[in-house]
């Protein structure tokens, strides 16, 4: 419970008890000549008091603090991609069938994969098969 709360707790039952014992008490038949003074609130101060402190304990116990304002920053932006040359068409320099054309690559494919980051940029993959495919005797455009 915080500290206003518990001010307001206590300044209210304060006040009611000042309410409740405010004014003389008369005890006896009238004429009301003589009466009696009597300090404190008495039951009727503690009803009030408790009446109006009860439901503020209620509330004060069940307020909720503020939330916490959390700054976030946005993401930053992811780079855009590289861009991705088509695959070439490729041309048997040395006669070869379209049989070794495939052979030959798939080869190409499985080493490209063995190359420093080949597996993570699409672009040194495609330099490498292309390297590949070169030394093994095929132009690439």
């Amino acid at each position: 419970m915080n500290t206003l709360a518990r001010t307001l707790i206590v300044a209210t039952l304060v006040a009611a008890h000042g309410v409740a014992g405010a004014g003389p008490r008369y005890y006896g038949p009238p004429p009301y000549h003589h009466h009696h003074h009597h300090h404190g609130a008495g039951l009727g101060g503690l009803v009030l008091g408790l009446a109006v402190a009860v439901p503020l304990v209620a509330l004060a116990s069940r307020a909720d603090p503020a939330p916490e304002v959390v700054y976030v920053p946005p993401p930053a932006p992811l780079p855009p991609p590289a861009p991705v040359r088509p695959a070439p068409v490729i041309y048997p320099r040395n006669g070869q069938s379209d049989v070794q054309r495939e052979a030959d690559l798939r080869e190409c494919n499985r080493w490209a994969t063995t190359q420093p980051a080949a597996m993570a940029d699409a672009g040194v993959f495609q330099r490498a098969i292309e390297a590949c495919m070169d030394g093994r005797g095929y132009t690439l455009r």
